[in-house]
């Protein structure tokens, strides 16, 4: 059977180690012992709200992995199989804990792959700790997710910390003078607002005006009629942009608004990470007012390296369709995680000592694993994306390296 994606060498070395291993039957031993031994993997995300297309994507990846590591399996003479329960997290931290829940008391997993937002995983942060439950989030970043010796890892995503760095590096460069920010009142959007004024203010930048709103907006009207008019008072004290910590469904009712707005056109538009995608540029009057103001955007470079186009290829086989942005994410969390269960059992306790140590050693679809002490990602690697000149696509118009916290400029 030829593999559709090629794991680490360490992955597959420890595969076919456990299979090998399988306890075998003696007589007047329980065939069970010998028998199908099936592993529950938890999914949370959210399949509905506004990241309602990032969680179905992120799904669809899981399936993936799980599809093809139980083939893996079964190719090695294995026993184990690995099945999924999933639930909605509808986008909110009081469901990411429901689902967290309920997906742990009706299956038995000990290791649940999701949710997707920091705010989520903060709310199924406790019935996580206390019951001693493993969270492998594929793209949480915001630095209030990053604590110590507790069951959350935040994989493949680095914390925006590092995006922050590289907005503050844009901004001097374009030598803004004020930004106006218009972001979630969550910890995502907190986050980001928090570091990147104190770095742009440090570094000679003037006024920073944050316009909040909360989660799961329904309107985003009086929103960005504010923010035009502190644009507009911003402006005439110097060069000026916006700055969207936004989520994409959150970001397309604001460009409803602005896009006929004659103040914010003026303007530069900078955008958090997952507004690189092509549906923000569907609605043709919303591309030509993110060309014209030269929309920005920092988000994870994708390496390639010969796991990334396999990977794509297979998604699209089962799906029909391309893996939407970060889908790729999920699909290596996933195999994270069952790896790290092969590994020490369907044990939560266990799993969380030895996932860094897997993660040390997993090399993914577009960049390689390592975690720092607070379970996240340490490796950061970013694309700066501009829309077009005629709003049909982004290009690639810098880097960002968080080695160093030097952006070059294409």
């Amino acid at each position: 059977m030829q593999r559709n994606i090629r794991l680490s060498t360490f992955a597959l070395v420890l595969i076919l180690l456990l299979a090998s291993c399988q306890p075998v039957a003696t007589p007047g031993q329980a065939g069970a012992a010998a028998g199908p031994q099936n592993y529950t993997l938890g999914v949370v995300q959210p399949f509905t709200g506004s990241l309602g297309s990032f969680g179905t994507d992120f799904g669809k990846g899981i399936e993936l992995a799980v599809e093809q590591m139980n083939a893996q399996l079964k190719a090695a003479g294995s026993n184990v199989q690995f099945t999924i329960a999933s639930a909605d997290t509808k986008g909110t931290p009081d469901g990411a804990a429901k689902a967290v829940q309920t997906v742990v008391q009706t299956s038995g997993a000990q290791v649940v792959v999701g949710p997707l937002t920091t705010g989520e995983v903060l709310g199924a942060k406790q019935f996580s700790d206390d019951n001693k439950i493993v969270i492998v989030a594929p793209a949480s970043s915001a630095p209030a997710g990053g604590i110590p010796d507790d069951y959350i890892f935040r994989v493949m995503y680095p914390s925006d910390t590092f995006a922050a760095q590289a907005f503050i590096k844009i901004a001097a460069a374009r030598q803004y003078k004020n930004i106006a920010l218009l972001q979630v009142d969550d910890p995502f959007g907190n986050g980001m607002n928090e570091i990147f004024t104190k770095g742009f203010q440090a570094a000679g930048g003037g006024e920073v005006v944050s316009i909040k709103y909360a989660s799961e907006p329904t309107d985003l009207s009086s929103e960005v009629t504010k923010l035009s008019s502190e644009v507009a008072r911003l402006k005439a004290d110097g060069a000026t942009a916006v700055f969207c910590v936004c989520f994409l469904g959150d970001a397309q009712k604001a460009l409803q608004v602005a896009a006929v707005d004659k103040v914010l056109g003026t303007v530069d538009w900078l955008g958090a990470e997952n507004l690189v995608n092509a549906d923000i540029l569907k609605d043709p009057a919303h591309a030509k007012f993110l060309a014209q103001t030269h929309f920005t955007v920092v988000t994870t470079t994708e390496r390639q390296n010969p796991n990334t186009q396999p990977f794509k290829d297979a998604f699209k086989a089962k799906f029909n369709s391309d893996p939407g942005p970060f889908t790729n994410y999920a699909y290596d969390a996933a195999n994270i995680a069952m790896i790290s269960i092969l590994t020490v059992g369907n044990k939560g306790e266990n799993v969380q000592k030895i996932l860094p140590f897997i993660s040390a050693h997993y090399i993914g679809t577009a960049v390689q694993t390592y975690l720092d002490a607070n379970g996240d990602q340490a490796i950061a690697y970013y694309s700066i994306q501009q829309v077009k000149e005629d709003g049909s696509d982004f290009g690639e118009v810098g880097t960002f390296d968080g080695s160093t916290g030097e952006v070059t400029m294409k």
